[in-house]
Protein backbone atom coordinates (compact mmCIF):
# COMPACT_ATOMS: atom_id res chain seq x y z
CA UNK A 1 0.00 0.00 0.00
CA UNK A 2 1.39 3.38 -0.90
CA UNK A 3 2.31 5.77 1.91
CA UNK A 4 -0.32 8.39 1.09
CA UNK A 5 -3.17 5.86 1.25
CA UNK A 6 -1.78 4.39 4.46
CA UNK A 7 -1.64 7.80 6.18
CA UNK A 8 -5.15 8.69 4.96
CA UNK A 9 -6.46 5.35 6.25
CA UNK A 10 -4.83 5.88 9.67
CA UNK A 11 -6.13 9.44 9.85
CA UNK A 12 -9.68 8.28 9.09
CA UNK A 13 -9.38 5.28 11.41
CA UNK A 14 -8.39 7.52 14.33
CA UNK A 15 -11.56 9.58 13.87
CA UNK A 16 -13.78 6.52 14.25
CA UNK A 17 -15.19 5.38 17.58
CA UNK A 18 -16.81 2.29 19.06
CA UNK A 19 -18.14 -0.34 16.68
CA UNK A 20 -17.03 1.64 13.61
CA UNK A 21 -13.46 1.66 14.91
CA UNK A 22 -13.19 -2.07 15.70
CA UNK A 23 -14.95 -2.97 12.43
CA UNK A 24 -12.44 -0.85 10.47
CA UNK A 25 -9.50 -2.49 12.24
CA UNK A 26 -10.83 -5.97 11.49
CA UNK A 27 -11.77 -5.11 7.90
CA UNK A 28 -8.17 -4.07 7.24
CA UNK A 29 -6.35 -6.71 9.30
CA UNK A 30 -8.46 -9.61 8.05
CA UNK A 31 -9.04 -8.21 4.54
CA UNK A 32 -7.55 -11.18 2.63
CA UNK A 33 -9.82 -13.54 4.61
CA UNK A 34 -12.89 -11.33 4.26
CA UNK A 35 -12.28 -11.23 0.49
CA UNK A 36 -11.99 -15.05 0.41
CA UNK A 37 -8.32 -15.01 -0.64
CA UNK A 38 -6.89 -16.54 2.54
CA UNK A 39 -8.41 -19.14 4.91
CA UNK A 40 -7.80 -17.15 8.07
CA UNK A 41 -6.18 -14.10 9.63
CA UNK A 42 -4.76 -13.56 13.11
CA UNK A 43 -5.29 -10.28 14.97
CA UNK A 44 -4.49 -9.14 18.50
CA UNK A 45 -6.68 -6.66 20.37
CA UNK A 46 -5.03 -4.74 23.18
CA UNK A 47 -6.51 -2.59 25.94
CA UNK A 48 -3.78 -0.03 25.25
CA UNK A 49 -5.07 1.27 21.89
CA UNK A 50 -8.51 2.94 22.11
CA UNK A 51 -9.39 0.04 24.39
CA UNK A 52 -9.89 -2.15 21.36
CA UNK A 53 -9.88 -5.14 23.73
CA UNK A 54 -13.20 -4.04 25.24
CA UNK A 55 -14.62 -3.05 21.85
CA UNK A 56 -13.81 -6.52 20.50
CA UNK A 57 -15.58 -8.27 23.36
CA UNK A 58 -18.61 -6.01 23.09
CA UNK A 59 -19.10 -6.08 19.30
CA UNK A 60 -17.51 -9.36 18.18
CA UNK A 61 -20.72 -11.25 17.35
CA UNK A 62 -22.21 -8.40 15.31
CA UNK A 63 -19.01 -7.69 13.40
CA UNK A 64 -18.28 -11.33 12.56
CA UNK A 65 -21.85 -11.76 11.35
CA UNK A 66 -21.52 -8.63 9.17
CA UNK A 67 -18.23 -9.87 7.65
CA UNK A 68 -19.51 -13.46 7.40
CA UNK A 69 -16.53 -14.71 9.41
CA UNK A 70 -16.14 -17.20 12.20
CA UNK A 71 -13.60 -16.67 14.95
CA UNK A 72 -11.64 -18.51 17.59
CA UNK A 73 -10.11 -16.65 20.51
CA UNK A 74 -6.78 -18.41 20.75
CA UNK A 75 -5.61 -16.46 23.76
CA UNK A 76 -7.40 -14.19 26.21
CA UNK A 77 -5.43 -12.39 28.88
CA UNK A 78 -6.38 -9.44 31.07
CA UNK A 79 -5.50 -6.86 28.43
CA UNK A 80 -5.13 -8.68 25.11
CA UNK A 81 -7.11 -11.09 22.94
CA UNK A 82 -5.50 -13.02 20.09
CA UNK A 83 -8.20 -13.96 17.60
CA UNK A 84 -8.18 -16.19 14.52
CA UNK A 85 -10.79 -15.04 11.98
CA UNK A 86 -11.63 -17.68 9.41
CA UNK A 87 -13.84 -18.89 6.60
CA UNK A 88 -14.88 -22.38 7.65
CA UNK A 89 -15.00 -24.18 4.28
CA UNK A 90 -11.78 -22.62 3.08
CA UNK A 91 -9.93 -23.44 6.32
CA UNK A 92 -11.26 -27.00 6.43
CA UNK A 93 -10.16 -27.55 2.84
CA UNK A 94 -6.68 -26.15 3.54
CA UNK A 95 -6.23 -28.23 6.70
CA UNK A 96 -7.21 -31.42 4.86
CA UNK A 97 -4.54 -30.96 2.19
CA UNK A 98 -2.42 -34.14 2.32
CA UNK A 99 0.89 -32.39 3.10
CA UNK A 100 -0.73 -30.23 5.76
CA UNK A 101 -2.31 -33.28 7.41
CA UNK A 102 1.05 -35.07 7.51
CA UNK A 103 2.72 -32.02 9.04
CA UNK A 104 -0.03 -31.41 11.62
CA UNK A 105 -0.11 -35.10 12.54
CA UNK A 106 3.65 -34.98 13.16
CA UNK A 107 2.87 -32.31 15.76
CA UNK A 108 0.17 -34.34 17.53
CA UNK A 109 -2.99 -33.39 15.62
CA UNK A 110 -3.84 -36.93 14.49
CA UNK A 111 -6.63 -37.25 17.09
CA UNK A 112 -8.07 -33.85 16.20
CA UNK A 113 -10.44 -34.75 13.38
CA UNK A 114 -12.95 -31.90 13.22
CA UNK A 115 -12.08 -28.26 12.70
CA UNK A 116 -13.26 -27.52 16.24
CA UNK A 117 -10.90 -30.16 17.64
CA UNK A 118 -7.99 -28.77 15.64
CA UNK A 119 -8.75 -25.22 16.80
CA UNK A 120 -9.10 -26.41 20.39
CA UNK A 121 -5.66 -28.05 20.26
CA UNK A 122 -4.14 -24.96 18.63
CA UNK A 123 -5.71 -22.81 21.35
CA UNK A 124 -4.27 -25.03 24.11
CA UNK A 125 -0.80 -24.60 22.59
CA UNK A 126 -1.20 -20.82 22.49
CA UNK A 127 -1.30 -20.89 26.29
CA UNK A 128 2.49 -21.31 26.28
CA UNK A 129 3.67 -19.57 23.09
CA UNK A 130 2.69 -18.96 19.49
CA UNK A 131 3.06 -22.46 18.02
CA UNK A 132 4.67 -22.89 14.60
CA UNK A 133 1.71 -24.78 13.20
CA UNK A 134 -0.40 -21.63 13.33
CA UNK A 135 1.18 -20.91 9.95
CA UNK A 136 -0.74 -23.83 8.47
CA UNK A 137 -3.99 -22.48 9.90
CA UNK A 138 -3.15 -19.10 8.37
CA UNK A 139 -2.74 -20.64 4.92
CA UNK A 140 1.04 -20.43 4.70
CA UNK A 141 2.67 -23.08 2.50
CA UNK A 142 3.79 -26.04 4.60
CA UNK A 143 7.29 -25.91 3.10
CA UNK A 144 7.68 -22.34 4.39
CA UNK A 145 6.45 -23.31 7.86
CA UNK A 146 8.97 -26.18 7.88
CA UNK A 147 11.66 -23.86 6.50
CA UNK A 148 11.02 -21.39 9.32
CA UNK A 149 11.36 -24.15 11.91
CA UNK A 150 14.46 -25.70 10.33
CA UNK A 151 16.20 -22.33 9.83
CA UNK A 152 15.06 -20.87 13.16
CA UNK A 153 13.50 -17.94 11.29
CA UNK A 154 16.69 -17.08 9.36
CA UNK A 155 17.94 -17.62 5.77
CA UNK A 156 14.59 -16.80 4.15
CA UNK A 157 14.15 -15.60 0.55
CA UNK A 158 11.47 -13.04 1.30
CA UNK A 159 9.52 -11.82 4.34
CA UNK A 160 6.13 -10.13 4.23
CA UNK A 161 3.01 -11.89 5.43
CA UNK A 162 5.27 -14.81 6.32
CA UNK A 163 8.89 -15.82 5.77
CA UNK A 164 9.31 -17.54 2.42
CA UNK A 165 11.81 -20.40 2.03
CA UNK A 166 10.62 -21.94 -1.24
CA UNK A 167 8.72 -20.71 -4.29
CA UNK A 168 9.30 -16.98 -4.04
CA UNK A 169 7.22 -16.36 -7.19
CA UNK A 170 4.08 -17.95 -5.73
CA UNK A 171 4.52 -15.99 -2.50
CA UNK A 172 4.95 -12.68 -4.34
CA UNK A 173 1.73 -13.34 -6.25
CA UNK A 174 -0.16 -14.09 -3.04
CA UNK A 175 1.31 -11.03 -1.34
CA UNK A 176 0.01 -8.84 -4.18
CA UNK A 177 -3.46 -10.35 -3.79
CA UNK A 178 -3.39 -9.79 -0.02
CA UNK A 179 -2.09 -6.25 -0.48
CA UNK A 180 -4.93 -5.45 -2.89
CA UNK A 181 -7.48 -6.74 -0.37
CA UNK A 182 -6.00 -4.37 2.22
CA UNK A 183 -5.97 -1.45 -0.23
CA UNK A 184 -9.65 -2.11 -0.89
CA UNK A 185 -10.40 -2.28 2.83
CA UNK A 186 -8.46 0.94 3.57
CA UNK A 187 -10.26 2.72 0.72
CA UNK A 188 -13.63 1.57 2.08
CA UNK A 189 -12.77 2.90 5.56
CA UNK A 190 -11.75 6.25 4.05
CA UNK A 191 -15.00 6.50 2.09
CA UNK A 192 -17.04 5.55 5.17
CA UNK A 193 -15.33 8.08 7.44
CA UNK A 194 -15.89 10.85 4.91
CA UNK A 195 -19.64 10.14 4.94
CA UNK A 196 -19.94 10.22 8.74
Amino acid sequence: MDTALKFKYLECLNRLQGKDYIAAVISFGAAPTIKGKKPSSLLAFSARRKNIFTLWHYYKEDICREFDLEYCELKNCAEISTVLFYRRKMLEKYLTNKNNIIFLNSLGYQEAVSLEEKLSLLKSRFAFACPHEVGIFLGFPVEDVKGFIDNKGKNYLLARYWKVYLNRQRAELLFKIYDQARVDAASAVIRYSQRT
